[in-house]
């Protein structure tokens, strides 16, 4: 084997390392006041909250959002969550928390006229965790997400995105650095 031939390789590698480096968006930690999450996200994260009154009493859930400052932002970087009250979402209750996880996607996907791709269980230590992905848009849209319930605390985290966008690094960076700490 020539010189040559070995080096040919390693310079493809490295070139295809430097893009995949340097044409990554810088993600930042954020973390809001509360301190309930921590995640990493391309942009800054706008606050915005809801009132609904429901049979529980009135709920309020949380909106963080993050999308580029053009006509058509693509992708779209959300995290919702809303306090249940105590006892309603119990982990410990399996079924319990998979109708409530299926009965929220079913929503999703209804709302957006989409098609499951994938739903997988992802739970860590007390805490329920599900991803999921949905075709919409006649699939020329996806939604990534990530489900999770922390005590009374329902979590949903998204990322909306024009297919032609959908295999962005950043996507996957900011689900997989989304994490629940401690109230």
């Amino acid at each position: 084997m020539t010189k040559m031939t070995i080096k040919l390789p390693l310079c493809i590698g490295f070139i295809f390392f430097v893009f995949t480096v340097f044409s990554q968006k810088k993600m930042a930690p954020f973390s809001p006041p509360d301190g309930s999450f921590e995640v990493k996200c391309p942009g800054t994260l706008d606050y915005g909250e809801k009132h609904v009154l429901t049979d529980l009493g009135e709920m309020k859930t949380i909106t963080y959002l993050s999308r580029e400052e053009t006509e058509n932002p693509d992708p779209v970087y959300i995290i919702n969550y809303t306090d249940y009250p105590k006892g309603i979402l119990d982990a410990d209750s399996i079924d319990l928390v998979e109708e409530f996880f299926k009965t929220s996607l079913e929503g999703i996907q209804t709302q957006l006229k989409g098609e499951l791709i994938y739903y997988a269980d992802i739970s860590v230590l007390n805490m329920p965790q599900k991803i999921y992905k949905i075709h919409y848009n006649k699939g020329q849209a996806i939604l990534k997400g990530k489900l999770i319930i922390s005590k009374d605390r329902f979590f949903s985290v998204q990322v909306f995105s024009s297919l032609s966008q959908s295999d962005k690094p950043e996507i996957d960076a900011f689900l997989e650095s989304f994490k629940v700490r401690a109230k």
